[in-house]
């Protein structure tokens, strides 16, 4: 293990706004380890939390087609010259009885049909895709309480791959089939090509959004960013924070009574959720997703289990996203699972919602996955999971410490450049760390589950004198692997200040951007939504340390 670096340059610029503090370490010959920054919550900046959902009234998550025409498309990279198209048809239905779905293979179904070119109402390449390629789902509650009346079954959702892209390209396309009808044309432009020479490469980052007044805030300024390919780490719609009739049951931590979570879940509003998404981001711009807590929603008598449950979990998550072509394109045989190599970086989606100990399909897949990667090809190694290992806030504080005992030395002796969480409700970066001690061969953690979905942020941290959690009080019934308690700081379970990994921590909502510039420079910044506006916050380069023997593949 590398010692830590002499920091050599701190830029600590104070904001307009009175008692705010923007950290930015923009020189390229600076290290990426700067001196921590701590900034409580403050409400009379960061504004009202939570906000209320959307309602379902609003005209952006309402139905606007008939019958069996497309809606909710979005886009799903695969590679540079791969994107998949996804689109929905049929109506999402609470009944007592599951809709039998079988009826998509009868001849008189809507097919899976993409018209697609480089100029607007100019379709010169078409595919329709297998029968087989359509997914579905249903969503029963068999548990003491529940009410069959809002049993779901949902829409189709019909997954085609485009081929043969142009990497950098601007298309248009539309989908559908001309019975049932087409969409409007929609336009995206290819992904970059894969590789050490796509520079710069622009990735949008995002997580827990659900879909409030905050999250449109926060996908607006994405979308003004111009990512060339985002990504979402977990807890998409919050649905299940909604009963199983619609009503809300989390509100900034209070219930009401219906059918209590995690059993109830209000299927419907993912429909809504992906016909907002679908028109703010999801038709333009290709997704990588990961998944979070909240796409668990375990069916019949809703007991958390590990993985997919035999089909009892995560089913209207993997049905959605078709993240079952990605898993298979990359050597997973699990949807939960996967890699892609996107510009200059390897991309690796992991799950702690699944096994992951050691000797597990998803830890030996992980490290098949990394023996492959090439660093001549993809300089860049980055990890998404959904809990973070490092977080210093009261809410969720070490809950996913079993997956990193399990899995932070295959990472760090990979040479991991950063790692991407969510699930925590405020933003926090910590400077390069392996097993809680700041050294440069480590990875830069980014923990941003700050979207601004219908739960709030959290405003506590957890080395605030007497407010340090109980250990054994950590680890939530969803949360796979057992309780693995450690006491890092010098005996304590918690650290009596600002730990020295934890570079900055705001409880505020915002999104992030990562921008490869080269081989060894990254530009980090969180954009921090403020009175509306896209405040630039945090930025930092994360700078490849060739020093590192872990690192110094090219």
């Amino acid at each position: 293990m590398k010692s830590t670096r002499q920091v050599l340059v701190t830029l600590l610029s104070a904001a307009l706004c009175a008692g705010v503090v923007h950290a930015s370490t923009r020189d390229l010959l600076a290290t990426n380890i700067i001196e921590d920054v701590s900034i409580p919550y403050n409400a009379a900046i960061v504004g009202t939390d939570p906000l209320n959902q959307l309602s379902f009234s609003d005209p952006r998550v309402q139905r606007t087609v008939s019958g069996l025409a497309p809606e909710q498309i979005h886009l799903t990279y695969l590679s540079d010259t791969q994107t998949i198209v996804s689109w929905a048809t049929g109506y999402g239905n609470t009944t007592v009885s599951p809709v039998d779905p079988n009826y998509f293979h009868e001849e008189s179904g809507p097919s899976s049909t993409v018209y697609w070119g480089t100029n607007s109402g100019n379709y010169t390449h078409n595919l329709t895709a297998n029968a087989a390629t359509i997914t579905y789902y249903n969503q029963i509650y068999t548990f003491a309480n529940a009410n069959p009346n809002y049993n779901y079954s949902s829409p189709l959702f019909h997954h085609v791959v485009l081929s043969n892209l142009v990497p950098s390209t601007t298309y248009f396309y539309k989908v559908g089939d001309t019975t049932y009808g087409l969409s409007s044309e929609y336009n995206f432009t290819s992904p970059p090509k894969v590789g050490n020479t796509t520079y710069p490469f622009v990735l949008g980052v995002v997580a827990d959004p659900g879909l409030t007044i905050n999250t449109t805030v926060t996908i607006q300024h994405l979308v003004d960013a111009n990512p060339q390919v985002w990504t979402l780490i977990g807890d998409f719609t919050y649905a299940d924070d909604m009963q199983t009739n619609g009503t809300t049951t989390t509100t900034n931590g209070s219930s009401l009574s219906y059918v209590p979570s995690p059993e109830g879940t209000y299927q419907p509003w993912w429909d809504m959720w992906f016909r907002y998404y679908s028109n703010a981001i999801a038709s333009r711009i290709p997704l990588l997703p990961n998944h979070g807590n909240h796409e668990l929603e375990p069916q019949y008598l809703a007991t958390y289990a590990s993985g997919l449950a035999n089909g009892t979990q995560f089913q209207s998550y993997v049905s959605r996203n078709p993240t079952n072509i990605v898993a298979n394109a990359s050597g997973s045989d699990s949807p939960l699972w996967y890699s892609a190599n996107a510009g200059p970086a390897h991309m690796i989606y992991l799950s702690n919602y699944a096994d992951f100990s050691v000797g597990s399909d998803q830890y030996n897949w992980l490290v098949q996955d990394l023996a492959t990667f090439n660093r001549k090809t993809t300089p860049w190694l980055v990890a998404t999971f959904h809990a973070p290992w490092y977080s210093s806030y009261v809410s969720h504080y070490k809950e996913n410490e079993c997956m990193r005992l399990a899995m932070e030395s295959v990472l760090y002796n990979a040479g991991v450049d950063i790692v991407i969480n969510g699930h925590c409700h405020e933003y926090e970066r910590s400077n390069p760390v392996y097993n809680f001690t700041v050294d440069e061969c480590g990875p830069v953690h980014i923990t941003m589950g700050d979207g601004g979905n219908i739960e709030g942020l959290y405003k506590t941290f957890a080395d605030t004198p007497g407010l340090c959690p109980t250990p054994n009080k950590t680890v939530p019934a969803y949360q796979p692997g057992g309780y693995c308690p450690t006491y890092v700081y010098d005996g304590n379970f918690c650290a009596s200040s600002q730990p020295s990994w934890s570079a900055f921590r705001e409880p505020a909502y915002g999104h992030g951007i990562l921008t490869f510039e080269n081989s060894t420079h990254t530009y980090w910044q969180w954009n921090r939504n403020l009175d509306n506006e896209n405040i630039e916050m945090d930025t930092v380069y994360v700078i490849r340390q060739l020093s590192c023997s872990n690192k110094a593949g090219y």
